[in-house]
């Protein structure tokens, strides 16, 4: 009976949840759209807006998922207790500690599906998008291309392979031209960091072409007075929450071996570690509030009740991040409290009644 009954409630569970996303993907989708038909200009238009947001989709799903959890829970119970299955089920011997076990087996297979989205579809799309919409906004950045950026900068082109958070940037291409486009002098810089109103190179091969020699030069710092402006810079560089946990931990690695601020980046991993756990959480919520007199309720209100959960739930866990930011409050804390608090509210309405 217990096979029959998880492979149902899993049915059941998956089919509420995913139908739950799309509502809430196709309405937040929406409103994203809205919102970028108002700033369409330049090569930006309808088609590229369209397309923007399709393709900041994944993102969306991967961050409406607990949403979706609670809501779908909440109508799988709904549905059950609609048809009298609830009943059933609840008298036919098994306790509410075995009905979580039963929601937390039934959770792996969407928690998988989260993760995959997070972790390899999501930040993939968002690049896309970001990049898409930086292409047609600026006028500045004339192309993207596998080998990185193209940035016009006066009678100089750059190209930067590696655009990182923090005004970072990796692999750094210069080419100047003279007014009847001979291309005078060019240099390659291994990093630059934007520092007091200037880019501050690293590790710097430079080459001059005069009229009658090519000079070759290295250097293993200077100063570049550069037109660019970090600005032009931080609209293709993807935030930290759409990296991937690799990507967050090699600039995590990165800003720590560089004595710089790597708060941000280590809330987005812990973000990325505690999603898995808040989904199974929000799932499980359902059990405590089953009621006896469910029954006499309707699965919109059920569903009703579980966004109203969710919805407050994500205000928490952004209160919490942005508490964490402001008073350097340690990830490992700001980023895990609302779970681990509702965590600890599911086990004490689960405590056995004495």
């Amino acid at each position: 009976m217990m096979i029959i009954l998880q492979k149902m409630i899993a049915a059941s569970l998956i089919r509420t949840t995913l139908l739950s996303l799309f509502i809430l993907i196709s309405l937040f989708s929406f409103f994203t759209l809205i919102d970028q038909l108002e700033d369409t200009r330049g090569n930006y238009g309808t088609i590229e807006a369209l397309v923007y947001t399709l393709m900041t989709m994944p993102r969306m799903s991967y961050e409406l998922f607990p949403i979706a959890a609670v809501i779908g829970s909440m109508a799988v119970f709904g549905l059950l207790a609609r048809n009298n299955e609830l009943d059933v089920i609840l008298t036919s011997g098994l306790s509410r500690i075995n009905l979580v076990a039963l929601l937390v087996r039934s959770s792996i297979i969407l928690v998988i599906l989260a993760v995959l989205i997070g972790e390899l579809v999501a930040p993939f799309a968002e690049e896309r998008a970001q990049t898409l919409r930086s292409l047609a906004l600026s006028e500045n950045i004339s192309l993207k291309t596998r080998n990185g950026f193209w940035i016009r900068d006066g009678n100089s082109y750059v190209n930067i392979r590696r655009v990182l958070p923090g005004n970072h940037i990796e692999d750094i291409y210069f080419y100047e031209f003279d007014e009847a486009y001979n291309l005078r002098s060019s240099f390659h810089a291994q990093s630059a960091d934007y520092e007091n109103g200037k880019w501050i190179m690293e590790d710097i091969n430079e080459t001059l072409l005069n009229d009658s020699a090519i000079e070759s030069q290295h250097y293993v710092k200077a100063g570049w007075d550069s037109l660019i402006d970090p600005e032009i810079i931080n609209v293709v560089t993807i935030k930290p929450q759409f990296l991937t946990m690799l990507g967050l931990a090699n600039y995590i690695n990165y800003l720590r071996q560089n004595a710089q601020n790597a708060l941000l980046y280590e809330q987005a991993l812990w973000v990325k570690l505690i999603t898995p756990f808040t989904i199974i959480a929000m799932i499980v919520l359902a059990v405590p509030l089953v009621k006896g007199r469910i029954r006499e309720t309707s699965v919109g209100y059920q569903v009703f009740i579980g966004a109203m959960i969710g919805i407050l739930f994500h205000l928490i866990n952004q209160i919490s991040l942005n508490a964490g930011i402001v008073y350097n409050i340690s990830p490992a804390i700001s980023v895990t409290a609302p779970t681990l608090v509702l965590i600890s509210v599911i086990i004490y309405l689960l405590r056995p009644k004495t």
